[in-house]
């Protein structure tokens, strides 16, 4: 949920015109920098010599089941994050996926409560299109904390893989994060959810494989300012996905229907930072680190998502761009945009390439375009 706020006062601190005593908590601008000026320098030099020393890998040597799921933890419907290499593990709003983000205060909000509706398209080098719509709103209980329910539908076209197999994709997903600010510098949260997945494969237009799954997670997150201009975010998410697939006899051999069980599984920790280089500008770094594996194998993943935002007028247009960098030579590049439409309504919008390298092997490379509205209230 992007939210219209001054860029100038991001870290939370009251806005102008309260009292000196209330100023006061907010913590100095002269605090010394250079210990976390050191930090941000050694995440980006991390981030670039992984880019530039990076091996190549073939995914396709890792079964389908671990892929999809690894292709998932890739990607936000919310455009204000997918502009910045889906940088957010430190973000201080309610799209990010650290849940404690919910809880981070904007005193210089007059609204408390917002809706946001979601549009992605993802366009693969094969002509397979998935589309992808989403809502969540972010409600604010006061001292029981704040909730931002979601829910997301997906589905593809109808299209060929590289190996010349039909293709077709089907999900739901909701989810329930919240997140409790326990100090001025600190939050925690929480995220239930839930995803019903339905992939089927076929040929010349006869069934070939269909895999469901339903796939369980939480996710845990910790949001903190150690500085005036610094926020630090962790989040560690457990997976548990029972799928069944069914392979048809479309040979007419006499084998009937082939069905067979299996549970996937995923832990994903993901460490964050969040600088306020310049009054205007933030720069977003996180390293995310996971693991997936069920009776087909096991897939590790190393990720490095990077981005910067820049707001070219306070409250009213921002500028964004991004990358996400692995160990396996898969670059992916990113950029968008966000403008204030009203005193109620905030647009963001996003590009990104080369996002889901792990489905590669039969789509190839991935195009994702991604708009979202905040409308407060």
């Amino acid at each position: 949920m992007d939210r219209n706020r001054n860029a100038e006062r991001a870290h939370g601190c009251p806005a102008r015109g309260k009292s000196d005593a209330t100023r006061s908590r907010c913590p100095s601008r002269h605090t010394s920098f250079a210990p976390w000026w050191s930090c941000c320098g050694t995440a980006v030099n991390v981030i670039l010599v992984c880019a530039l020393t990076a091996r190549a890998d073939d995914y396709d040597r890792y079964d389908f089941s671990l892929r999809l799921p690894a292709a998932f933890s890739r990607f936000s419907s919310y455009a204000s994050i997918a502009a910045m290499g889906n940088a957010q593990a430190a973000a201080d709003r309610s799209s990010s996926i650290n849940p404690a983000s919910a809880a981070w205060p904007h005193p210089e909000l007059p609204y408390a409560h917002s809706l946001a509706p979601q549009f992605s398209a993802l366009r693969f080098a094969t002509g397979a299109d998935v589309y992808v719509a989403a809502m969540a709103a972010t409600l604010d209980a006061g001292a029981w904390g704040v909730f931002v329910p979601a829910a997301l539908y997906a589905r593809s076209d109808h299209e060929q893989t590289r190996a010349g197999l039909g293709f077709e994709f089907e999900t739901s997903y909701f989810q329930a994060p919240w997140g409790k600010l326990l100090a001025e510098d600190w939050a925690v949260g929480a995220n239930f959810n839930y995803m019903a997945t339905d992939v089927r494969f076929d040929v010349a237009e006869a069934a070939l494989t269909r895999v469901r799954s339903d796939d369980y997670g939480v996710r845990l997150g910790v949001l903190h300012r150690p500085q005036y201009l610094l926020r630090v975010g962790l989040t560690v998410d457990y997976g548990y996905a029972p799928f069944q697939t069914e392979r048809f006899d479309v040979l007419g051999l006499g084998t009937g229907t082939l069905r067979s069980k299996d549970v996937t599984q995923r832990v994903l920790v993901r460490p964050g930072l969040a600088w306020q280089y310049a009054t205007r500008g933030t720069l977003y770094a996180d390293y995310q680190v996971g693991v997936f594996w069920n009776d087909r194998g096991t897939l590790w993943v190393h990720r490095f998502p990077l981005g910067v935002e820049y707001w070219l007028i306070p409250q009213g247009w921002v500028a964004r761009l991004g990358t996400t960098v692995d160990t396996r030579g898969s670059p992916a590049l990113t950029a968008g945009t966000g403008m204030a439409v009203s005193r109620h309504a905030f647009l963001s919008l996003a590009y990104q390439y080369g996002m889901f390298p792990e489905l590669r092997p039969e789509f190839g490379s991935a195009q994702t375009f991604a708009l979202s509205v905040a409308v407060l209230f």
